[in-house]
Order: structure tokens, then C-alpha cells, then sequence
């Protein structure tokens, strides 16, 4: 009885035994993985430190950055002040050029038109007071060829004198003109938001190229500064071109009823019957961008 009970408490004693290898075991093993979590976890607290180091340097690098970039926004906002107040101060100049050139050009305009005129009266008294000299001798009978060769003499280089006195004002008013044009297109550039044009003073130098080029139609080359007033008269036109503006050139073609134009009609027997023919341009047809901004008056000789 006593060796079945020593047995059995042998039994339990290595099955208490077993169980508690087994526990030690399991225990052992857990241990195992949370030791290697806890290795994991650390590797992974090493590695989220250095990165926040790394990122930490990085965020003192970019408030470094944005403090530069600050004072340079600051910088340039001082540049875009000065600038918009050099651009203003420019502005008011070119405006006072603007005028005054324009002012310049007006006052040429009518200084042109009353030499114009003055030339004028000029020319028929000293034509008439030949005229009346020359008669007066044919009526005494004591005029000779020689002194109507004389007479008419004088009155050519009274005509060629007012040519060419003509042909300085025409080349002062372009070389005016030109610089007008120059001005006037700074401001445009300057100004593209803009979007109405101001084409008054084109429409103006227009006008005074025709009446020019009818002037030139009518000189002899030889005149001194026909050329140069040529040059000009193109150089103008060419300028013209460039930015948009066309002048119509209706001088010596076929008038027809289509034409929207202001037209003064005179009979001239010398054209065959039925024809009309633009023989004189007062003022031109101007054409921007293809669109009509100034219709032409003209003179139209007909034999209807």
C-alpha cells in the first residue's frame, strides 16, 4: 500500500514537474518574443529619433529658407514700389512730351498754313507787280524780249525760292511728326491694357502726307530737299504700316457710285465721255487693322 501510495505521489510529483517545465517553457518563450518586439520597438524608437532629428534639421533649414525668402519678398516689394514710381514719374514725363510735341506739330500745322498763305499773297503781288511793269512798258512800246525774259525770269526763281522755303517747313513738320509717332508709341507699349486707340494724330499726319505728296507731284526733283522730303514722306508711311494703319491710294484711279467717300465733282472735257477719274485727294482714306477709320475726300474730274 505504502509503494502504490509513494508511486503515486511520484506520479504527480513528475506530472507537477512536467507542467511546470512546460510553463517555464511557454513563459521562456514569450519572453523570446517580447524581447524581440521590445529589440523591434527600439530599432524602431532609434530609427523615429533619427528621422526627427533629420527632420528637425530640415525644419530649421526651410524657417532659415523662409526668413531669406521674407526679406527677399520685402526686398522686391521695395524694387516693385521704385519701379512703380520711376514707371509713374515716367509716365507724367512722357505725358508732358506727348503734349508738348503734339502742342509742336499743331502750332507747325498753323504756322504752315499761314506761310502758306502769306507765300501766297507774295507771289501774286510780285506777280502782278511784274505783270503790271511789263504792260505798262507794252503800252509805252518800250518792252523787249529780253525783259519779259527777265520778267519771267524773276517769277520762276520766286516760284522755286517758295518750292523750296515749302519743302524746308514740309521736312521740319515730318521730322516733328516722327517724333510724335515715337512718343505716341512708347505710351501704347507702356499701355497695352489700354484698349481705345487714339488715332487723331495719325489721322493729322495723314492728312499733311497728302497734301505733301500732291505738293511733290508738282515739283520739279531738282529742288533742294525734294529728296530728303521724299525719304521722309515714305518713311512715315512705311511707320504707318507697321503699326496697322494703311493710307489708300486713290490718286489717278476710276471713281465708281460704291465708294464711301465725300467727293467734289468738276467737268473736264479733255477724258472720254462716260469716265470719272480721282484727280485730287483732300483728305485720305485711313484704314486701321483693315477697318475704315477716316473716309477719303476727293476730287473726281468727269465728262459725263
Amino acid at each position: 500500500m505504502r509503494k502504490i501510495l509513494s508511486l503515486i505521489i511520484l506520479l504527480l510529483f513528475v506530472a507537477i514537474h512536467a507542467i511546470a517545465q512546460n510553463h517555464v517553457n511557454s513563459v521562456k518563450q514569450e519572453y523570446s518574443t517580447l524581447q524581440l518586439k521590445q529589440n523591434k520597438l527600439e530599432r524602431n524608437i532609434r530609427e523615429l529619433t533619427r528621422k526627427n532629428s533629420t527632420l528637425e534639421v530640415r525644419i530649421q533649414k526651410m524657417q532659415s529658407d523662409n526668413d531669406l525668402l521674407e526679406r527677399k519678398i520685402d526686398s522686391l516689394e521695395n524694387v516693385c514700389k521704385d519701379i512703380t514710381n520711376i514707371q509713374q514719374v515716367n509716365k507724367n514725363t512722357l505725358s508732358t512730351k506727348i503734349d508738348k510735341t503734339k502742342s509742336d506739330v499743331e502750332e507747325l500745322l498753323s504756322n504752315r498754313t499761314l506761310w502758306g498763305i502769306g507765300s501766297v499773297l507774295v507771289i501774286l503781288i510780285v506777280i502782278a507787280t511784274i505783270v503790271y511793269f511789263v504792260m505798262k512798258k507794252v503800252k509805252n512800246g518800250t518792252t523787249s524780249i529780253d525783259e519779259v525774259r527777265k520778267a519771267q525770269s524773276s517769277l520762276e526763281k520766286a516760284q522755286a525760292k517758295m518750292q523750296e522755303e515749302s519743302v524746308r517747313l514740309d521736312n521740319k513738320l515730318l521730322e516733328i511728326a516722327e517724333q510724335q509717332l515715337s512718343v505716341q508709341k512708347a505710351s501704347v507699349s507702356k499701355n497695352v491694357e489700354k484698349k481705345e486707340v487714339d488715332h487723331s494724330l495719325t489721322l493729322k499726319v495723314a492728312d499733311e502726307i497728302t497734301k505733301i505728296e500732291l505738293n511733290l507731284s508738282r515739283m520739279d526733283p531738282s529742288v533742294r530737299g525734294y529728296k530728303q522730303l521724299s525719304k521722309a514722306v515714305q518713311r512715315i508711311k512705311d511707320n504707318f504700316s507697321a503699326n496697322g494703319y494703311e493710307i489708300v491710294d486713290m490718286l489717278g484711279k476710276p471713281y465708281n457710285e460704291g465708294m464711301k467717300v465725300i467727293a467734289n465733282f468738276v467737268p473736264d472735257d479733255s477724258l472720254e465721255e462716260g469716265k470719272q477719274i480721282i484727280t485730287g485727294i483732300i483728305k485720305p482714306q485711313i484704314n486701321y487693322h483693315g477697318v475704315m477709320i477716316q473716309a477719303a475726300q476727293i476730287t473726281v474730274s468727269q465728262n459725263i
